[in-house]
């Protein structure tokens, strides 16, 4: 709710463009520096010469006769008193009379008049000379033209006109802060909410910093931030900055002020959306004392503040009916469109709707969520969560009316969010924003599963399952198509297969970057060698006349008849605090199965939370713990009836009717299942579940477009090794076994004629392995792996995991450092990989990442697959060092004999499970390694 205009937030429709603001992004074009000095003294129209006088008095009169409606008459005498100023030689007079003029013509409403001005005004020769009055014409002439719903011509507007006022008065100033805060507010008014929420932090963290927190700019820019949150669906950050607004402003302006009222009005709204209904009613209470004071000034304020009482009322009873009365009060908020509050009027709409809906007046209820969602569209846009939000109650009202069209609704509401979301994700910047963006698409799938597998599982089931397959991966259709063009041109075209892995590379590291709100030099750089790339790809893709493929593609297109995709996926409804120590509300766990014979097939598998049980949890502690000292020491039989027995019976039993003729399973895991030993699930004959299929684990669906592809050891391919490293002092614990480890692999290597070459001691730093990789087939590093839980530290989950290299230290601080010994994953993904068969990480923990509702897992698989790396062989605990030499031993010992790679890890389990890998035997080793691929 902002403070201009009271309390209706007014706002056009406007269809919605990719804007990335990168919080560095300046204007580039002339800029007279040589005018901003003492420009501050400027910023009225300049006095004193007689012509100047007269033009004033012409334009006051002008301005008057346009003010009381004549015109015709008045934009005459405006434009005749403007062809005077422009014969003046004062370029910082004439600007401000043409600002005069046109904002005269936009009190009067006549935009088309006053665009025309501002036309002229940027194309005369008083703006050639740079006065600083060209700031304050720029940014009203971007204004217009993004209230007009016009607004990827007013961004460069919005720009040029920042770039004046930073060059005039300097980049905090509260002239600057304010353009930016002006150029926020229409990029969320047009649907572009991530790169607007993100603007808006920028410009309240600087506004802090260069003004100070006691500076009334530092509240408007929080207050306009924290509308921003609240309409992506973040009211307890939202709340944060409307508590510290309150009492900055009710200490500088006094509590009955309308400032002071509009802040305490939006606080209230945070507790409403927090469900903190009692502190929502004490916000509002105070809303309306200060109202009866400003009474005389504006009645209404008072009513809006009763409207706000009688909703929290109406909602704080839940499921309990409403009584008629109190339904019609309701739905008079919804129409009175004058004197109540856009975001009222679609609260109010949903709450009767879900009423009517409860009383069997499905129809009623029905136009109710229309009619919201067309307050919602106007004021803020079909593409916006809040307009998404009423979507999903339609689609969901519909259920119970057809679903047929309930089905047709969440298709439609799925495409839309997710070509929106993914756009606003790869645009945040902030990946509290990207969190409170993905938790709407969290609340869409969720409904969407439930319906799939109950009144529509006759209809919505290869639908569900198609926007799984778009959600598992942000890059979408259009990532799935560059795919499998690459697949198709890699060995035939070279030089387009390298394009088409460049541009998919940087535009994953890109996403990822992004989203995580790490907007630095290096996320800029990478914003412009992944635009650069895509530019050369469309060059080349013309240049020889082909196109991506845009048909669909599903997996049950690229299976053999014995086999089946298992793709899990976690749908999530979110409480709205979701900084609360426990925010979800419910989870539910589906398993798509894909074959090539059938339809996909979805099943509900409940509730993830009570997948692992304690025995569960306890082995894999034991695992996470254990270590092999001696061969076999600890070897004993497997309880495969114990305590793995009820993870398979949740995750894989109820699966069971649909792969009965299957032998091969291509499992993709979502969230916690990235940890889970699938290699330990038992079979229902007490032995293992890959005793009887093949299991290959994919990091994603799309994964099984290259499957096939060089799944065998190259016989004449390069070989890294890497092992025997020389840590710091003091620094990490040696691992002497790694370079007997590394030997016994390259003697392999050797004999079967295989280029190898080996770095070891001091001689493994960051940027000799960056070089040595790129002409690699294989890869294989033994070395310790790290992983620590982002959660205690607070640091990205991609600066907490990686690898040890020669001369690290004890402390570590997370750092882009080629010398400091420790490759991180955030570093590791600007590597480029995608020349690699194999990537093996010898090492512990490196299988590991931070569940994350943006993309599925964050660690070292996700570095590595955004590097491009066909497959990474990596560990889920920390293992010992002499049964990891030999078990990695090994694997390449089978790789040799032409096993593929995932046949070899298979076969190299078995081996150790049998006794015949020295040091191996035990299940805290051997289930250690887990094959990702793609």
């Amino acid at each position: 709710m902002t403070s201009a205009g009271g309390f209706v937030r007014a706002r056009r429709a406007a269809a919605s463009v990719g804007i990335v603001l990168a919080l560095g992004a300046t204007f580039a074009g002339p800029i007279n520096t040589a005018a901003a000095q003492d420009s501050r003294a400027k910023r009225a129209p300049a006095q004193g010469a007689g012509s100047a006088q007269a033009i004033t008095a012409q334009m006051n009169n002008a301005i008057a006769a346009t003010r009381s409606g004549k015109i015709d008459a008045g934009y005459a005498q405006l434009t005749a008193a403007l062809d005077a100023a422009d014969r003046l030689d004062d370029a910082q007079f004439v600007m401000g009379q043409y600002y005069q003029a046109t904002a005269t013509l936009r009190a009067v409403k006549r935009d088309d008049l006053a665009e025309k001005l501002f036309a002229r005004a940027l194309q005369g020769k008083a703006a050639a000379q740079s006065p600083p009055g060209n700031a304050d014409v720029l940014l009203s002439y971007a204004i217009l033209i993004s209230d007009h719903a016009r607004i990827a011509e007013a961004v460069p507007l919005y720009m040029k006109a920042i770039g004046a006022y930073n060059a005039y008065w300097g980049e905090g100033s509260e002239e600057s802060l304010i353009a930016n805060d002006k150029l926020a507010v229409a990029l969320s008014a047009n649907g572009s909410a991530a790169s607007a929420t993100n603007l808006g932090r920028h410009n309240f963290e600087l506004s802090e910093k260069a003004l100070g927190p006691d500076h009334r700019t530092t509240w408007k820019l929080a207050n306009n931030y924290a509308d921003m949150l609240r309409e992506i669906g973040a009211p307890a950050k939202a709340l944060e900055l409307d508590l510290f607004a309150i009492e900055k402003r009710a200490r500088h302006y006094g509590e009955n002020h309308l400032n002071t009222l509009v802040t305490v009005n939006n606080a209230g709204q945070d507790f409403l959306n927090l469900g903190r209904f009692d502190d929502a009613r004490r916000c509002f209470r105070r809303h309306r004392a200060i109202a009866t004071v400003l009474a005389p000034k504006d009645p209404s304020f008072a009513g809006q503040a009763d409207a706000w009482l009688f909703y929290t009322d109406m909602l704080a009873a839940g499921d309990a009916a409403m009584a008629a009365p109190d339904l019609e009060r309701l739905e008079a908020i919804v129409a009175n469109e004058e004197n109540f509050a856009d975001f009222l009027r679609i609260k109010a709409a949903g709450l009767a709707a879900a009423k009517r809906e409860q009383r069997g007046e499905l129809d009623a209820g029905m136009r109710l969520r229309e009619t919201a969602l067309a307050i919602s569209t106007r004021a803020f846009t079909a593409q916006h969560p809040v307009s998404f939000e009423i979507k999903l109650g339609i689609a969901t009202a519909l259920i119970a009316v057809d679903p047929n069209r309930a089905l047709q609704s969440f298709t439609a509401l799925d495409r839309e969010m997710f070509d929106w979301m993914k756009r606003e994700v790869g645009t945040s910047g902030d990946r509290a924003v990207a969190e409170a963006i993905r938790a709407h698409a969290d609340h869409l799938l969720f409904a969407f599963g439930r319906f799939a597998t109950g009144a529509g599982s006759a209809v919505a089931q290869p639908a569900f399952a198609s926007a799984v397959l778009r959600w598992k991966s942000l890059g979408g259709g259009d990532a799935t198509a560059l795919r499998r063009l690459e697949t198709e041109v890699a060995g035939k075209d070279e030089e387009t297969a390298a394009l088409l892995r460049t541009a998919l590379r940087l535009n994953g590291e890109k996403q990822e970057l992004f989203s995580s709100g790490n907007i630095d030099d290096w996320a800029r750089s990478v914003w412009q060698r992944q635009d650069a790339a895509e530019k050369a790809l469309t060059r080349r893709l013309d240049a020889i006349g082909m196109r991506p493929p845009r048909d669909p593609l599903r997996p049950a297109q690229l299976l053999a008849g014995d086999e089946a995709v298992v793709n899990y996926f976690i749908t999530r409804q979110w409480k709205a605090d979701r900084q609360s120590k426990q925010p979800l509300a419910a989870t539910v766990l589906y398993a798509i199965v894909e074959t090539a014979q059938s339809a996909p097939r979805v099943v509900d598998l409940g509730d993830p939370g009570r997948m692992v049980d304690t025995g569960v949890r306890t082995e894999i502690a034991r695992l996470r713990t254990a270590r092999a000292t001696a061969p076999d020491l600890d070897a004993r039989p497997l309880d495969a009836r114990g305590r793995f027995q009820n993870l398979r019976e949740r995750l894989f039993a109820p699966l069971e009717p649909l792969l009965k003729d299957k032998t091969a399973l291509y499992v993709v895991p979502d969230g916690f299942l990235f940890a889970v030993p699938f290699s330990l699930l038992p079979d229902a004959d007490g032995g293992l579940l890959e005793d009887r299929f093949t299991i290959r684990m994919l990091t994603s669906p799309d994964a099984l477009i290259a499957i096939h592809g060089r799944e065998k050891l190259d016989r004449t391919g390069a070989m890294l090794l890497a092992g025997g490293i020389e840590y710091g002092q003091p620094g990490p614990m040696p691992l002497p076994g790694t370079r007997t480890e590394i030997e016994a692999i390259a003697k392999l290597a050797r004999a079967r004629g295989a280029p190898v070459e080996m770095l070891s001691g001091r001689g493994v730093s960051e940027s000799t392995l960056r070089e040595a990789i790129s002409k690699a087939r294989i890869a294989h590093l033994a070395t310790h792996g790290f992983y620590h839980d982002s959660t205690a530290s607070g640091l990205d989950t991609l600066w907490q995991s990686g690898i040890v290299l020669s001369g690290a230290g004890d402390s570590r601080f997370p750092l882009r450092d080629d010398g400091d010994g420790y490759l991180y994953a955030f570093e590791l993904m600007d590597w480029d990989l995608s020349g690699l068969d194999l990537l093996v990480l010898s090492a512990c923990e490196t299988g590991r990442g931070d569940e994350s509702f943006v993309s599925g897992l964050r660690g070292l698989p996700t570095a590595l697959g955004i590097a491009g790396a066909r497959r990474a062989l990596l560990t889920l605990w920390p293992v010992a060092d002499e049964g990891t030499a030999n078990f990695t031993v090994r694997f390449y010992e089978h790789l040799a004999d032409g096993l593929t790679y995932s046949d070899a890890l298979r076969q190299t389990r078995r081996d150790a499970r049998d006794g015949k890998v020295a040091g191996a035997g035990d299940s805290s080793v051997w289930a250690a390694f887990v094959l990702f691929e793609g």
